[in-house]
C-alpha cells in the first residue's frame, strides 16, 4: 500500500479494488483482529462479487500476508526515523520505537509476528519485509558495537537478544500483562537500558587499572 488506509472505505471503483480491499480489511483487523477477516465478507462490504476479489487475492492468508507487509513496513519506516548520533542512545530510542509501534498497532503487530497464521516461507514478499524492519536494528547494534558501546560479541547474537527484549516487552504490554506506556512512562525506558547496560562493553565502562596508579 502506498498510503496510510483510511479507517473507512467508500464505494468501490474501477480499477483500484485491491487498494480498497486492503484498506478496508486493515479496518477489520485494526478493530477486530485477522480472524474477522473473510474474502466475501470484505467483497459485500465493497459491493463486488467474491469472484472480483479472487481475481486479486488468491485466498484470505494472501491479503492477510499484504496487511504484514504494510505493518512491517510502517514499522521500519518509523525505526528509520530514530536519531542514531548517539549509538548507546539510539538502541534505547529504537526498542521504545519499536514498543510504540505494538501499542498503536495492537492487532496488526500480532498479525505480523504470528507465525501460525502466515509461516515464514510461504509468503517471500512477506519474508523480506519482515528482515528489512530486522535490518534497522542489526544496524543499530553494529554501530553500538563500533564505537565500543557494546560487548564484541557476534552480531547476529546481540540483535538476537535486543529483538527478543523488545518484542517479549511489546507482547506483554499489548496483551495486558504490563502498564501501558501512559501509565507507566519509564517502563520500557528502564528495561531497554537494563539490557544496554548488561551489553556493555565493559572496557569502555570501566577504567583502566594502570592509569590510576
Amino acid at each position: 500500500m502506498k498510503t496510510e488506509p483510511s479507517a473507512r472505505v467508500a464505494t468501490y471503483h474501477h480499477g483500484n479494488l485491491p487498494e480498497q480491499a486492503l484498506e478496508l480489511g486493515l479496518a477489520v483487523v485494526r478493530e477486530h483482529g485477522d480472524a474477522a477477516i473473510a474474502l466475501r465478507g470484505l467483497a459485500k462490504q465493497l459491493g463486488v462479487s467474491a469472484p472480483a476479489l479472487y481475481r486479486h487475492f488468491s485466498d484470505r492468508d494472501s491479503l492477510l500476508a499484504e496487511l504484514a507487509i504494510y505493518g512491517f513496513r510502517a514499522l521500519r519506516q518509523r525505526l528509520q526515523s530514530v536519531e542514531q548520533a548517539e549509538p548507546g542512545q539510539a538502541l534505547v530510542d529504537i526498542g521504545l520505537v519499536y514498543v510504540a509501534f505494538a501499542q498503536d498497532e495492537p492487532n496488526l503487530y500480532r498479525l505480523m509476528f504470528g507465525g501460525r497464521v502466515l509461516p515464514k516461507g510461504i509468503h517471500p514478499q512477506l519474508d523480506q519485509a519482515g528482515r528489512e524492519a530486522f535490518q534497522v536494528l542489526e544496524e543499530s547494534v553494529a554501530r553500538a558495537q563500533a564505537v565500543g558501546t557494546l560487548k564484541p560479541l557476534p552480531l547476529s547474537l546481540v540483535t538476537a537478544a535486543a529483538w527478543s527484549l523488545v518484542h517479549g516487552l511489546s507482547q506483554l504490554t499489548i496483551d495486558g500483562h504490563l502498564p501501558m506506556a501512559e501509565a507507566e512512562p519509564q517502563l520500557a525506558e528502564g528495561v531497554l537500558t537494563l539490557l544496554l547496560d548488561g551489553s556493555r562493553n565493559r572496557h569502555q565502562q570501566q577504567p583502566r587499572k594502570d592509569l590510576l596508579i
